[in-house]
């Protein structure tokens, strides 16, 4: 049995193993890779600089706290039932 056209297909891969030294060659002559840059907008760096500002902040304003734990104590700390019934509505609707 005499198989025809056999060089075309071993030009495939000869040629292939050129392009690959080519490749090679190529980038050991000179890194010309441009690095990947970014750039952030004003606005961008704005919001980065506040979100470190808040996320250094407690979440607790223990100020706070200690204020209505004092009015607790001393039986001063008073809420009408008005602000109770907006809050609950408030927070569900």
């Amino acid at each position: 049995m005499f198989i025809n056209n056999v060089n075309p297909a071993a030009n495939l891969y000869s040629s292939t193993s050129n392009a690959a030294s080519r490749y090679a060659a190529a980038s050991s002559v000179g890194n010309v890779q441009k690095k990947d840059e970014l750039t952030l907008s004003h606005q961008a760096q704005s919001f980065q600089d506040i979100l470190k500002k808040l996320q250094n902040e407690s979440e607790v304003r223990q100020s706070k706290v200690d204020e209505i734990s004092q009015r607790l104590a001393n039986g001063t700390y008073n809420v009408s039932s008005s602000d109770i019934a907006l809050g609950i509505l408030g927070s569900r609707f």
